[in-house]
């Protein structure tokens, strides 16, 4: 059986989800002030408060309440993640370093989407695990489109020069078709997206 790939927030997807974060949402609509949020203020302190008040995992708020996640906190979700979807019958193939994994098909056969969603929720894969992704992809929170771009001109697929606001044209148009761009600018695309400051070495 072929597994179904997933990913909780990959790099170009953090721009809409960020603005939508800082607007006061959270990532289901939820409101900051439906619960009693702790006073973030690091460089992601909107999200923090965005994702504390939308979860309902009492482990996942207790992880991000002093706004930081350690690698214990990271392991502990993946393993209540990995307990949830074999408690339904689904094999899950661990998390890639950008969040992205894979998930086998419903015992019974179909697609697992609701199943894994549902497990991301309850194990705090989608508050943890996507604050640990976006922090591990940008600590200080630096303009996303304006480190993509600068990582685009780094790998040598936009000219010197080349801005945020030429980023942002970009992924409205030539982007959005990336069957269309060469295989040069398609893999600087995905290189930049999930590591755009180049700190997966480090």
């Amino acid at each position: 059986m072929t597994p179904h790939p997933f990913v909780r927030l990959s790099g170009t997807a953090l721009v809409a989800v960020t603005s939508l974060l800082v607007a006061g949402c959270g990532p289901t609509g939820s409101s900051a002030d439906a619960v009693d949020v702790p006073p973030f203020d690091g460089p992601y302190a909107a999200e923090f408060a965005a994702f504390y008040a939308d979860s309902q995992s009492e482990f996942a708020r207790q992880a991000i309440a002093d706004e930081e996640i350690t690698d214990a906190e990271y392991a502990e979700m993946e393993q209540k993640f990995r307990t949830c979807l074999e408690g339904e019958g689904v094999t899950f193939s661990g998390f890639e370093p950008d969040g992205s994994y894979e998930a086998s098909p419903l015992p019974g056969g179909g697609d697992p989407y609701e199943v894994v969603k549902a497990c991301e929720r309850e194990s705090g894969a989608d508050t943890v695990g996507a604050l640990h992704d976006i922090m591990a992809q940008n600590p200080q929170n630096l303009d996303v489109p304006t480190i993509m771009a600068e990582c685009l001109v780094g790998k040598g697929v936009a000219p010197a020069g080349y801005s945020a606001d030429d980023y942002l044209a970009d992924m409205e148009g030539r982007f959005s078709d990336l069957a269309a761009l060469t295989t040069e600018v398609r893999d600087a695309l995905t290189t930049c997206s999930s590591d755009p400051l180049g700190l997966a070495g480090e």
